[in-house]
């Protein structure tokens, strides 16, 4: 497939993704995920509020059905590109 646009449509935005190193505040445990970031949408600071959004999406469909009182708070303990 090639990168090249075609005429009048605009070029696919650049990606970057990064490998992310964190814990849920109070899980204690350490976790990875990567997090892909498309500039004019989303900045490196959006990080933490992206991996609260996903941890809280797995903890919902856990089997015991019982969802978190609130969105996990999430420390971010390192961010690699990739």
């Amino acid at each position: 497939m090639s990168a090249t646009p075609r005429p009048g449509h605009a070029p696919p935005p650049d990606r970057t993704t990064y490998r992310v190193t964190y814990t849920a505040f109070g899980d204690g445990r350490v976790r990875e995920d990567e997090v892909t970031l498309v500039p004019g949408y989303s900045r490196e600071d959006d990080i933490p509020r992206i991996l609260a959004a996903r941890l809280a999406g797995r903890l919902a469909a856990r089997p015991s059905g019982l969802r978190p009182a609130r969105r996990p708070e999430v420390v971010v303990l390192d961010v690699s590109e990739i």
